[in-house]
């Protein structure tokens, strides 16, 4: 672990990362590590600077929390600095957006409920694959399950928290499969989500971090990775075969069952805030 120090504790989209770098094994690699691979940076005084940016502004937003770092890794349990963030997130009526792996952030389901009592809140649970010797592989052996991802779904909804899945990585040759996208798409569509963010069945890997991915793929995925090899070049963007048949299959599917799907849609859609308590009487409980 290692201190960051930052003057600015949201970025000009309203990210939000208390934690950054590889807070799992994965095969992405977000950004370059400073030091070691699975070194973890924390701002800890994350909650304090939130506070005070969200006080000075004029209008509330959403907050996106996760993209460079899992907010729910292994220090969090000891230094609760997402829970705190977002204790500040509620008392000053903002929303938020949470990307995680990590079964802990029932611990903060009391929190996420306030937030969504009066605003957007929704907790987006990466998933690319049902198979659960991929999803080690993808994502890190110390990440849930597919089918732990499932029941943590299932238990944000029991709460009333609403939940997005976004399918990715998706992977020429490892989970590009129709019949296992198929699989996929089906089973999520049963567990009362707002939508599944196909991310155009396309990976983009930034420059920075090309060789540590295609290290990686090949390292973890060694007979699929020759495959690849001969139909793909190791570039930064990598559409899964047939990936317009497969997107226009999906996107109807969704389309059906009333999820959201388009990852431009989604994002534009993540960003929109919401007031719930417009037209909503007050109770004395609510002045306390």
């Amino acid at each position: 672990m290692y201190i960051i120090e930052s003057r600015n504790i949201l970025t000009p989209q309203n990210g939000l990362n208390v934690y950054r770098g590889r807070t799992e094994n994965s095969i992405l690699l977000t950004e370059v590590p400073g030091g070691e691979p699975m070194d973890i940076g924390v701002k800890k005084d994350a909650p304090e600077l939130l506070s005070v940016a969200l006080k000075n502004r004029r209008s509330k937003g959403m907050i996106l929390m996760g993209n460079l770092g899992d907010p729910y890794n292994e220090l969090e349990d000891k230094l609760s600095l997402t829970r705190e963030c977002l204790k500040v997130i509620e008392n000053n009526d903002h929303g938020v957006i949470l990307s995680t792996k990590r079964k802990l952030i029932m611990r903060d389901v009391d929190v996420l409920k306030g937030i969504s009592a009066k605003t957007k809140c929704v907790v987006d649970i990466p998933l690319a694959t049902l198979d659960d010797a991929k999803l080690s592989k993808l994502d890190g052996e110390e990440t849930l399950s597919a089918k732990e991802r499932l029941e943590l779904i299932r238990e944000l909804r029991r709460e009333g928290i609403d939940v997005l899945v976004t399918m990715y990585p998706i992977i020429p040759f490892v989970n590009d499969e129709e019949a296992e996208i198929t699989e996929l798409v089906q089973c999520l569509a049963e567990y009362d989500i707002l939508g599944v963010d196909l991310m155009d069945l396309r990976l983009a890997v930034k420059k920075s971090v090309r060789s540590f991915f295609y290290i990686e793929f090949r390292t973890r995925f060694p007979e699929e990775y020759k495959k690849f090899c001969q139909e793909y070049t190791e570039s930064g963007e990598l559409p899964a075969r047939n990936q317009r048949a497969l997107l226009k299959k999906f996107n109807q599917f969704c389309e059906e069952k009333g999820l959201l799907y388009d990852t431009r849609r989604i994002k534009a859609w993540k960003r929109q805030y919401e007031n719930k308590t417009v037209g909503k009487q007050l109770s004395i409980l609510d002045m306390l």
